[in-house]
C-alpha cells in the first residue's frame, strides 16, 4: 500500500520531497546530522574557539602610516636655463629609496627614534635593519605623462605602535627628500666640475698653440704673409735707389772723363789714350750692367793691367788741380759703388724672404686654422660651463626639479587587523571546520535518512511508515 500523500516518514520528510530531490539524504536533514554528530562538532568547535581566544589574547595589532612625496620637474623653461640634472625617473627614485634604506640611515633612525627598545642588546644591528626594511613599503601613486610634470610617491611604515609608524614614515620621507636634493646638487656639481676640467684642457691647448704661433712668427720674421707687401715695397724702393746710384756713378765717371780731357793737359801716350777709352767704355757698361757682368769685369781687368803698366797711372799727365778734382770724384764713385753693393745685397736678401713666403704662408694658415678650431671649442666649453654654473645655482636655490613632502603621515587610528576581526575570523573558521568534518563523516559513514533511500538500498517497495514519536 502506498503511503498517504501528506504523511511523514521516520525523519519528517514528505513523499513529495523524496520524489523531487536527488541530493544526498543527510543534506535534507541538517538537524538529524546535528543530532548524530553533535559530539564531534562540539569538540572541534570548542578546540577552535579556545585557540581563537588564545590567539586573540596574544594578538598584537599593527598599524600602517603613509607619507606622500611630490616630485616635480624644473619650472623655469629650459630655453632660459638648460638643466644638467636628469629627471627623477622611477629608476632614479628606486635608487634613492635604496639609499634611504641603507644600513647607515636605518641604523641612525633606530638610534635616534629609539626603535626596537624591547629587543635584547645582543641582537646584531643588521638584523634590526633588515627587520625595519621589511616593514617599509614604497610605490608610485601616479606617473608622469605629457600632460603632467609631477610624480607622487608613497612611503609607508608598519609598526605595533601607531605613533611610531607615523614618526618613522615621516622620517623616511624627509630622508627621501634630503637624498633627492643631495643627488641633484651632487650631479649638478659633478657636471660643472667636469665641464670646468674640459674648459681647462681647451684653454691649455689654446694657450700652447698661441705660444707656438708666436714662436713661429718670431722664427719666420720677414717671411710672414703679412710682411709680403712690405717686402715688395722695399724691393721697389731698392730698385729705385739702385737706378739712382747707377746714374750718379755714371755722372761721376763722365765728369772724371771731362776733367781729364780739358785743354792744357799733357799729351797722353798711346797706352794712356787706350786707358781713357777703356774707362769710357767701362762707364757706359756700368750704367747698363752690374759689376758682376762679364763685360764690366773684363773692362776692369784691362784697365787695371794698363794702370799697372803706366805706373803712376794716367793722371800723372794732369796738373795738380785737375788731378785733385779727379781723385775726389773717384772717391765719390767708390762710395757710390759700395752703396750699390749694399743695395744689391739687401735686394738678394729680401728676394729670398719673398721666395720663402708661400711655404711659410701654408704653415701659418694651418696653425691659424687649428687655432680657430680650438678657440671655437674653448668658447663652446666656456658657454657650457656658464650654463652649468647657472643650473647649479638653480639647484642650490631649489628652483630646479623639486622634491617635497606632499602629505605627512598621520597617526593611524585603527590597526590593519583588529582583535575583533581576529575573534570573528576564528569563530567562523572553527564552526566551519566543525561542520565540515561532520559533513565529511556523513559522506564516509552514511545513514538512512528517508523512505526512498531505504527502498533504494533494499530494492523493495515500502509498505508503510510510522510518524515521528515525540
Amino acid at each position: 500500500m502506498n503511503p498517504p500523500q501528506h504523511s511523514e516518514d521516520l525523519w519528517g520528510s514528505s513523499a513529495a520531497e523524496e520524489d523531487t530531490i536527488s541530493a544526498p539524504a543527510f543534506l535534507l536533514d541538517p538537524m538529524g546530522t546535528l543530532r548524530r554528530r553533535w559530539a564531534l562538532i562540539a569538540l572541534i568547535a570548542s578546540i577552535g574557539i579556545t585557540a581563537t581566544l588564545a590567539v586573540q589574547s596574544l594578538w598584537q595589532p599593527t598599524y600602517i602610516a603613509a607619507a606622500t612625496v611630490l616630485i616635480t620637474s624644473q619650472q623655469i623653461p629650459e630655453e632660459f636655463v638648460r638643466p644638467t640634472v636628469r629627471e627623477d625617473t622611477i629608476s632614479n627614485i628606486n635608487a634613492m629609496i635604496g639609499k634611504v634604506l641603507s644600513q647607515d640611515n636605518l641604523s641612525r633612525l633606530i638610534e635616534e627614534l629609539g626603535l626596537f627598545a624591547d629587543v635584547p642588546p645582543s641582537v646584531p644591528s643588521i638584523d634590526l635593519v633588515n627587520r625595519m626594511r621589511a616593514r617599509v613599503e614604497s610605490a608610485p601613486l601616479s606617473t608622469r605623462n605629457r600632460y603632467s610634470t609631477a610624480l607622487v610617491y608613497g612611503i609607508s611604515y608598519e609598526s605595533e605602535y601607531p605613533q611610531e609608524a607615523a614618526l618613522v614614515a615621516n622620517a623616511l620621507a624627509e630622508l627621501f627628500v634630503d637624498a633627492s636634493k643631495e643627488r641633484r646638487n651632487a650631479q649638478a656639481r659633478r657636471t660643472t666640475e667636469f665641464l670646468r676640467e674640459e674648459l681647462g684642457r681647451d684653454e691649455a691647448e689654446l694657450r700652447d698653440l698661441a705660444a707656438q704661433i708666436s714662436e713661429f712668427r718670431r722664427q719666420h720674421r720677414g717671411t710672414l704673409p703679412s710682411e709680403l707687401d712690405t717686402n715688395l715695397r722695399k724691393l721697389d724702393q731698392l730698385a729705385s735707389r739702385r737706378t739712382s746710384v747707377l746714374d750718379q756713378i755714371s755722372q761721376k765717371r763722365t765728369h772724371v772723363e771731362t776733367l781729364r780731357s780739358q785743354p792744357g793737359t799733357a799729351v797722353q801716350s798711346e797706352n794712356g789714350a787706350l786707358l781713357e777709352e777703356l774707362r769710357r767704355q767701362l762707364a757706359r757698361e756700368s750704367a747698363i750692367h752690374t759689376d758682376e757682368h762679364p763685360n764690366v769685369m773684363a773692362l776692369k781687368s784691362r784697365i787695371a793691367r794698363l794702370e799697372e803698366l803706366l805706373g803712376a797711372g794716367p793722371d800723372r799727365y794732369l796738373d795738380s788741380g785737375v788731378r785733385d778734382a779727379v781723385a775726389l770724384e773717384r772717391r765719390e764713385i767708390g762710395r757710390l759703388q759700395g752703396e750699390l753693393a749694399r743695395i744689391d745685397g739687401e735686394t738678394r736678401r729680401i728676394n729670398s724672404l719673398v721666395d720663402r713666403t708661400p711655404a711659410v704662408a701654408e704653415e701659418m694658415a694651418a696653425l691659424e686654422q687649428k687655432h680657430s678650431v680650438l678657440r671655437e671649442d674653448y668658447l663652446d666649453s666656456l658657454r657650457k660651463v656658464e650654463e652649468a654654473e647657472l643650473a647649479e645655482s638653480l639647484e642650490s636655490a631649489e628652483q630646479g626639479g623639486q622634491v617635497a613632502i606632499l602629505d605627512q603621515a598621520l597617526t593611524p587610528t585603527s590597526p590593519i587587523v583588529s582583535r575583533s576581526k581576529v575573534l570573528l575570523a576564528g569563530f567562523g573558521i572553527s564552526l566551519g571546520l566543525a561542520f565540515g568534518l561532520a559533513i565529511l563523516l556523513e559522506l564516509v559513514d552514511p545513514v538512512v535518512a528517508s523512505s526512498k533511500q531505504l527502498e533504494t538500498l533494499s530494492g523493495r517497495q515500502l509498505l508503510g511508515s510510522l510518524p515521528r514519536i515525540a
